[in-house]
């Protein structure tokens, strides 16, 4: 029987539920990552609009920050087009990715690209053939048709950072692709260095980081970067330090080994 790891609560989790349920989805085979699920806008954005704003203070609310944290931020997080952020189902194809997120029978992965797919598993067969069942963090080869997977393995192409720190780093990326300031204070540190361009600044715990205005926090220019950062490239630096985007300059988020909390990490910088 495979291991599955049950992934934290995201937003992704709304968009990835919508493309199961919604019956009638177009595929086109056509090879590898050229074609997105086309469903309702405004029915993705009422599902995933709904879980975003319950995923701040809940989805690390067992680990220590070192100060009260407020529940949320002056300025919405949800200010933009959430239907636009959709997580794509994968086309019939072969994929190399690491495992952002996972469920009993669907999974998404993010690939080299810096583009995540969601993909079903079959409930009449296991395709899982890796050594450890599927883990966040973990490497995968995935071979599927329609979105359902058919073949999982390890992937041939191993990650410089270990499984853990890949782990941490996709929550970073949900909190992003979700501008969810909330998310992101529960997995920083403090305090907690900022620069949002025009200073440096010391935010001593979650409630201070609130404050700031979500549109600089997470601008466009930070999330694009985050993003598109290639997961198996990002490794250990000195002192335990791992950077999301741009690894010399800005923009960036930095995460950092941290033995006190229960995921072993911690945001301690935002360029």
């Amino acid at each position: 029987m495979k291991k599955i790891s049950l992934a934290k609560r995201k937003a992704a989790g709304a968009f990835l539920l919508a493309a199961l349920m919604i019956s009638g989805l177009v595929f086109t085979a056509c090879g590898k990552k050229t074609e997105t699920v086309t469903q309702p806008a405004e029915e993705v954005a009422e599902t995933a609009g709904a879980q975003a704003t319950q995923t701040g203070s809940a989805q690390e609310g067992t680990e220590e920050t070192g100060s009260t944290q407020e529940t949320g931020s002056t300025e919405e997080s949800g200010t933009f087009d959430m239907a636009s952020e959709e997580i794509p189902m994968a086309v019939s194809g072969t994929y190399d990715g690491i495992v952002v997120d996972a469920a009993m029978n669907s999974l998404v992965i993010d690939t080299a690209e810096g583009m995540m797919y969601a993909v079903s598993l079959p409930e009449t067969e296991d395709v899982v053939e890796t050594s450890d069942g599927i883990l966040l963090g973990q490497a995968v080869t995935v071979t599927c048709e329609d979105g359902v997977a058919s073949s999982i393995t390890d992937c041939a192409v191993k990650p410089a950072a270990d499984r853990e720190a890949l782990a941490f780093a996709a929550d970073i990326l949900f909190a992003c692709k979700y501008r969810d300031i909330n998310s992101l204070s529960s997995l920083a540190g403090y305090p907690l260095y900022v620069n949002l361009g025009d200073e440096d600044q010391t935010i001593e715990n979650g409630g201070d980081l609130l404050k700031l205005p979500v549109s600089e926090v997470l601008s466009d220019e930070r999330v694009k970067a985050v993003l598109s950062t290639n997961l198996f490239e990002v490794k250990e630096l000195s002192g335990g330090k791992y950077v999301l985007g741009a690894e010399e300059g800005r923009p960036n988020i930095i995460f950092q080994k941290d033995e006190g909390r229960d995921s072993g990490f911690a945001i301690t910088g935002i360029n």
